[in-house]
């Protein structure tokens, strides 16, 4: 063969001739040895009404420059080097391992009906598919092409994914199920159909296996070769199924490459109960091409406008068009070449792989082999090695097989890490579902049952123990009871310290002289709060919350004054007196005590909510393997009929405790009562004159000093003589007094009750209650336990289908733990090396 020219010089970026030069000799592919002077400006001028430029492809897959020998068939050629590669990614399909997660990288053929799609599948795999009326692609069809070094073979087999019924609308598409009266299964299956071993007799395997897939309640059997129905007159009660037919041809020398094709999309159904049929294939499309790792091949008789092309608009639709590849057919039909030129420089509707032409004979029955060389010929005619030269690698079969095999390693390449990713997430999930759904216990149920029992009381007594992180509850509840104690003492009533007739705007002076200060820099007067201002005496918070549980209780309960308590002392002395009663301070603790029970019974019923929460937390834990048997359900039972039990009896104590400290005055520890009297005596003394001291101040228009030691000293200076509600701060601080101590006694007493009457209980005997409550020590224990233990016949099948899931990511696993060598056409060998572990087991941080 003539030596032909080196066309690098010439070529782009794209593997397309370079137009910087006006005229340059092209060589002809289809007539070796030979070139022609193509003058780019005036050729393309004709071509398309003006001269134009050819753009830079963005993913266009580079073509090599390969005569197609006569006498060898040119799908030999192709991706001998990635065969194994691509095989992979056929078995990890044929494994079912696909979902919405999982996506492996796929060639799906789409087009409108009639648009040459037929010829097209023809070309690319050796095979005859139906073409006679009514025979039209009416469900996706799968097609696996692999080396081997046996005869020529082809396997059909059906792919079940979908089931078919009319209960809720034959032409009813919804969102949540876009195909109609098809209903996706849980678990896909594969029916093999036939084994052929000669390529005559595949149009027919076609014809039957579609008819079987188009009959969803009949036995595929029904439509073998040897049974008695005459395909000619069968009939289909569905015009459409997502069903697939896939056919694993393999012969010698064939490459490993797969495809789909798809129903062609269709604008208006043949009857009009029948209009569903138009969205059905539709929204079947675009299922296919929607998937990200998917290289859509869209095909665009070059007899028709493209702009009228329906797969053309799913394919914008779907935002799909950076990952399509367009395939124009029927080029010896062509009459006007201009809008074609326009496609394949990009000038109109841009695809991310471009365009590609190919020319098919119609006739089902001239051999691959002399359609291709009629192809070849075609293509060493005018305007192709004319006018439209430049587009030599990027017409015919063979460039287009070229391309595709490089789009499909080079997905391959950049989706199988993350498709080995996202099997190893899907592999975790399935293995934490089977920790909850263990293998059914049939012998030793005693002996297991026994055991969780066990378990589940050592998990009860750490949990009510605490001293570990992974058992906080005790730690939480320490919490909530410094906020129960921090509540009672907020809500501690208070005293108004100045009564409304001490306002000091009468002529009524102490014996001191109001002198201003006049201070150079003073600060920013200090605002009363509305406590301060009306002369009660400020209440502190005790501590910050902890837990959120008490912020009802944020603030005294009442607020007595002086005349109110005078009153109280003289009620229980029967007239006026100098002297403090008793029964006034006991009278006056009751009024400051009686509203405990709100934060009482708060604090009770906290405390069980987060015991019955920790303690069903084990119970779970424990039993999360078994928890739709009857184990579990006594169980918990049982458990919370303890719990409740528990809770009331701690009520009930607290309720009787609150009940002495509301009624019972009494108070044996003289020294602290006489301690904290004397200091909340001086409190309210020195906190009562200080007032006294503002409101006269305020009265006269003056302002006390910023300074602290002038402002004591101011405060210091002021004598008021004798205060005639001394008896009444003496009666307030001896109450306050009472209230201290009787406070933390009540607020220890009611952490003792909930220590013995609910954790020790639990720790002591909720298992034994446990145990009686579920029977096992009966007579027959044996026949109890399996009782118990049996589990739901639901779990068991689920349990069933994640092993069998499993089993196949472990299978996928292995097989991408392999390595993989290839040879890519534009780099170095490249080693593909994944992890070699196969079975499922956490992941590890990076």
């Amino acid at each position: 063969m003539p030596c032909k020219p080196d066309l690098q010089d010439l070529m782009d970026g794209d593997g397309l001739p370079s137009l910087t030069n006006s005229q340059f000799h092209v060589p002809n592919p289809y007539a070796p040895g030979q070139s022609t002077i193509w003058d780019s400006a005036a050729a393309l001028q004709d071509a398309a009404g003006a001269a134009f430029s050819l753009p830079h492809r963005d993913g266009s897959p580079s073509t090599t420059t390969i005569d197609p020998v006569p006498g060898v068939d040119t799908i030999d050629v192709m991706t001998k080097d990635m065969r194994a590669l691509v095989k992979k990614i056929q078995d990890l399909r044929h494994l079912g391992i696909e979902d919405s997660k999982i996506a492996l990288p796929k060639i799906c053929v789409v087009g409108d009906q009639s648009t040459g799609k037929s010829s097209l599948i023809e070309g690319m795999s050796e095979i005859n598919v139906p073409r006679s009326a009514g025979t039209c692609t009416r469900c996706p069809m799968e097609i696996n092409l692999s080396e081997s070094d046996q005869p020529w073979k082809c396997e059909v087999t059906l792919s079940y994914s979908y089931t078919y019924s009319t209960k809720g609308g034959l032409g009813k598409i919804t969102k949540a199920n876009k195909l109609g009266p098809w209903y996706e299964t849980a678990e896909s299956q594969d029916v093999p159909f036939l084994t052929l071993h000669s390529k005559n007799q595949v149009q027919d395997a076609i014809k039957r296996a579609q008819l079987a897939i188009l009959n969803p309640h009949k036995d595929p059997a029904e439509f073998l070769a040897s049974s008695s129905l005459n395909i000619d007159d069968a009939t289909a009660p569905v015009k459409f199924s997502p069903n697939v037919v896939r056919l694993d041809i393999s012969a010698p020398h064939f490459p490993n490459l797969a495809f789909y094709d798809l129903p062609g999309v269709i604008s208006q159904a043949e009857h009009d109960e029948e209009a569903y049929l138009v969205t059905l294939v539709e929204n079947l499309v675009k299922h296919y091409v929607a998937q990200k790792n998917c290289i859509v091949l869209l095909t665009l008789p070059m007899t028709d406008d493209a702009t009228n092309s329906s797969a053309a608009r799913i394919v914008r639709e779907i935002k799909a068009t950076d990952r399509t590849l367009g395939v124009l057919t029927k080029p010896d039909r062509v009459e006007d070449i201009a809008q074609w030129a326009d496609l394949l420089t990009g000038h109109k509707f841009h695809l991310g792989h471009g365009y590609y032409v190919v020319r098919n004979n119609p006739n089902p029955n001239v051999e691959h082999r002399q359609a291709r060389m009629e192809e070849a010929q075609f293509f060493s005619t005018e305007p192709w090695t004319t006018a439209l030269a430049p587009f030599q690698l990027r017409l015919g079969t063979f460039n287009l097989q070229n391309a595709l095999s490089q789009l499909l390693i080079d997905q391959i390449k950049d989706c199988l890490p993350d498709v080995e990713k996202k099997i190893r997430e899907k592999a975790l999930r399935i293995h934490d579902e089977l920790r909850e759904l263990p293998e059914p216990v049939n012998q030793n149920t005693f002996y297991v049952l026994c055991t969780k029992l066990q378990d589940l009381k050592s998990a009860i007594s750490a949990c009510l123990e605490g001293g570990s992180k992974d058992m906080p509850m005790l730690k939480l509840w320490n919490r909530i009871a410094q906020d129960f104690a921090s509540a009672i003492q907020r809500t501690r009533p208070d005293l108004r310290l100045l009564t409304e007739q001490e306002d000091f705007r009468n002529d009524d002076e102490p014996d001191c002289e109001i002198m201003e200060i006049n201070e150079s820099k003073q600060s920013p007067k200090r605002k009363l709060t509305p406590q301060e201002d009306a002369g009660a005496a400020s209440t502190k918070n005790v501590a910050v919350d902890y837990t959120e549980h008490f912020q009802r209780f944020t603030k005294p309960e009442r607020t007595f004054d002086l005349e109110e308590i005078r009153s109280i002392n003289e009620d229980c002395s029967s007239g006026p007196t100098a002297h403090l009663h008793p029964k006034a301070v006991e009278r006056v603790h009751g009024f400051s005590v009686c509203h405990w029970e709100r934060p009482m019974r708060t604090f009770v019923d906290v405390t069980f909510k987060q015991v019955k929460k920790a303690i069903m937390a084990q119970v779970k834990s424990v039993l999360v393997a078994h928890q739709e048997t009857e184990l579990y359900r006594q169980v918990s039972d049982i458990t919370l009929q303890f719990l409740q039990k528990m809770k009331d009896n701690v009520h009930s104590e607290a309720g009787q405790l609150y009940t002495l400290e509301t009624t019972q005055f009494v108070a044996n520890d003289r020294d602290a009562l006489q301690k904290w009297g004397s200091t909340y005596y001086n409190d309210f003394k020195k906190a009562r004159k200080e007032k006294k001291v503002i409101a006269l101040y305020r009265s006269r228009g003056v302002q006390l000093p910023s300074d602290r030691a002038k402002y004591e000293k101011a405060i210091e200076a002021i004598d008021f003589g004798c205060d005639p509600f001394m008896n009444e701060l003496k009666l307030m601080a001896a109450a306050h007094a009472h209230y201290k101590v009787a406070s933390s006694r009540f607020i220890d007493n009611i952490c003792m009750i909930i220590h013995s009457k609910l954790f020790s209980e639990c720790k002591e005997n909720l298992f034994k209650a446990i145990e009686k409550g579920i029977g096992i020590w009966e007579v027959d224990a044996s026949s109890r336990c399996l009782e118990l233990m049996a589990d739901d016949p639901e779990r068991l099948q689920r349990r069933a289908f994640l092993l069998k899931d499993q089993e196949k990511l472990e299978t996928a696993l292995q097989w991408l733990g392999s390595t993989v060598t290839y040879n890519d056409p534009s780099d170095e060998d490249v080693e593909m090396s994944h992890t070699q572990e196969g079975h499922i087991k956490p992941a590890e941080d990076d």
